[in-house]
């Protein structure tokens, strides 16, 4: 539950300064956020006024846009990604001997992050994915191994990805992680 439209004096002013109390019930205890909301006035000075529209400005001439063609191939790329991600979940769980139905609802979701994510990527800059998988993919399910002429098995998903017919650039990076 989050608690809004609360209010709290100042040291400085007796006036009362509207904030936002975003703390919330999680498994009976409550957690509040380590720093409170820095700008409770949801109307803007005259200077922010100035300053979003300097900042806008600058944007537009200095800033490349994709077009809105370019981000529906993202959008398109990103679901075949997605569609092989899924279907490659599949084929491991069936390779373990796991039942059919435990294999089509075995799941599997695709998440974007960095600039894509933020809305700022530039035209033709890379996607930042995380692909979430059950537990019965393993990293050497997805990395695969390498055989004796340094091929990666077929059936692992970074080989999967590469042998894409629309793929042309694909690093393994098997040290990686992912803070969460």
């Amino acid at each position: 539950m989050v608690s809004q439209n609360t209010t709290s004096k100042t040291k400085s002013s007796s006036k009362a300064t509207p904030t936002i109390d975003m703390s919330c019930q999680i498994g009976g205890r409550t957690v509040r956020p380590a720093f409170q909301v820095v700008d409770a006035n949801p109307t803007p000075s005259p200077s922010d006024e100035r300053f979003n529209q300097l900042l806008s400005s600058y944007s537009t001439q200095n800033i490349s846009i994709e077009s809105t063609v370019g981000l529906r191939k993202r959008e398109r790329v990103l679901d075949r990604l997605k569609h092989v991600c899924q279907t490659w979940i599949k084929d491991t769980c069936r390779k373990q001997g796991l039942g059919e139905d435990i294999c089509q609802s075995a799941g599997g979701q695709i998440y974007t992050s960095g600039s894509y994510r933020l809305g700022v990527h530039e035209p033709g800059a890379d996607i930042d994915t995380i692909l979430v998988a059950p537990s019965m993919c393993t990293r050497l399910d997805f990395f695969g191994t390498l055989d004796e002429e340094g091929k990666r098995d077929p059936s692992s998903l970074s080989e999967m990805v590469r042998q894409h017919p629309d793929v042309t650039n694909l690093v393994p990076v098997e040290g990686a992680a992912v803070p969460i």
